[in-house]
């Protein structure tokens, strides 16, 4: 689970979404916190996608996984630069995982700090 989980988020970080595509189940579902919204796989890929056009540099530090027997809790430091401006934001996750792909994922972070870096 862990192995499964540093794959995804290592080719989330480097946009490489035909990587990310093939870890998810083709019906997976994406939950976030700040929207209440269910994401599908081909939205989610579509918001993976537009990071580089919204940030200089985007990535993952400090990073805490813990397998389960059905996925794995993930924290992690969102870190995001644009500009002059720079944002570390704590997130976590709880991914569910079935035949080795990744079914569904609530994400929980506060959107506002990121945010901050895309104003002005």
């Amino acid at each position: 689970m862990i192995d499964l989980a540093d794959r995804f988020f290592a080719a989330a970080a480097a946009h490489d979404l035909d990587a990310v595509r093939v870890l998810y189940a083709d019906d997976a579902r994406i939950w976030h916190n700040w929207d209440d919204h269910e994401q599908d796989v081909d939205e989610n890929l579509a918001t993976l996608g537009s990071l580089p056009q919204r940030y200089d540099r985007f990535g993952y530090d400090a990073v805490r996984t813990v397998a389960l027997a059905d996925g794995f809790v993930r924290q992690h430091d969102i870190v995001v630069a644009r500009g002059d401006r720079s944002a570390r934001v704590p997130a976590i996750l709880r991914g569910y995982v079935a035949d080795g792909r990744i079914t569904r994922i609530e994400e929980y972070f506060d959107l506002g700090q990121l945010a901050a870096v895309r104003a002005g």
